[in-house]
Order: C-alpha cells, then sequence, then structure tokens
C-alpha cells in the first residue's frame, strides 16, 4: 500500500476515534461564525455541525476535508489541535508548504529528504556548539 494511502487510512480511522467537537467549536469561535452560517459556506447542514460540536457524530472524511478547506488548517487539526498549527504560524512558511504539498510526490520526497538533511545538520552544528561552550 503506498505511504499516502496508508497515512489517509491512518487520518480515516482517527477521525473516526477523536471527538472533534471542541476542536470544531474553537475554530468556529476564531473566526466568529455561527453554526448556520457555517453550513450554509461549507455545505454541511446545521443539525450535523451541531452534532458534530457536541460530540454525537463524527464526521466523514469529506466533511473534515470540507472543514479544513474552510478554515485553512490540515485535516489532521482535527486531531492534534493546536499542536499541530504551532509550527505553521509564519504565513511565508504556511504558503510555501501549501505549495509543496501540491508538488507531485516524487518532487516532495525530494523537498523532505532537503529539509530532513538540514534539520540532521544543523543539530550537529548545536551539539559541537555546545560541547564547545562545556570545554571553555
Amino acid at each position: 500500500m503506498p505511504r499516502d494511502v496508508y497515512l489517509s487510512v491512518i487520518l480515516c480511522i482517527l477521525i473516526f476515534m477523536i471527538p472533534i467537537g471542541k476542536i470544531l467549536k474553537s475554530l468556529r469561535s476564531q473566526k466568529g461564525i455561527s453554526l448556520l452560517r457555517m453550513g450554509k459556506e461549507v455545505g454541511i447542514s446545521f443539525n450535523t455541525l451541531n452534532a458534530y460540536e457536541r460530540n454525537a457524530i463524527h464526521p466523514t472524511l469529506e466533511s473534515c476535508y470540507k472543514m479544513s478547506r474552510f478554515f485553512d488548517v490540515p485535516m489532521e487539526y482535527f486531531i492534534f489541535g493546536d499542536k499541530l498549527t504551532q509550527e505553521y504560524r509564519d504565513a511565508e512558511l504556511k504558503a510555501l508548504f501549501k505549495e509543496v504539498d501540491e508538488l507531485k510526490s516524487t518532487d516532495r520526497k525530494v523537498i523532505k529528504s532537503y529539509l530532513n538533511k538540514f534539520l540532521k545538520t544543523k543539530r550537529q552544528m548545536e551539539e559541537l556548539i555546545a560541547q564547545a561552550e562545556e570545554d571553555t
């Protein structure tokens, strides 16, 4: 099974297991929008959104997709909340990540490889600096 499909299946399972009501209500409050207005803009009924917020039912993957696009957050946000998006606060980085996300799988792999190498080198440099400071 391709990695992207595997991750989508895991995400789907998690969405069906984790109550998202609190996260959904928080996002909606931050945007200052009512359930009724959100429902009209997203294409999900008021009753369904209300049930999501009360954790009476779990959203479908399609509903999570619609809501994530509406709030401009990754679908994983409904599972991890603010913990996930803290890394995406910089608007320029957010735009870059969005652009990268739309690239072909092979191009994304190359970018991930570069990022991993950069972060590994950065950690090594920090360790060397810390050791040098200890030695002085």
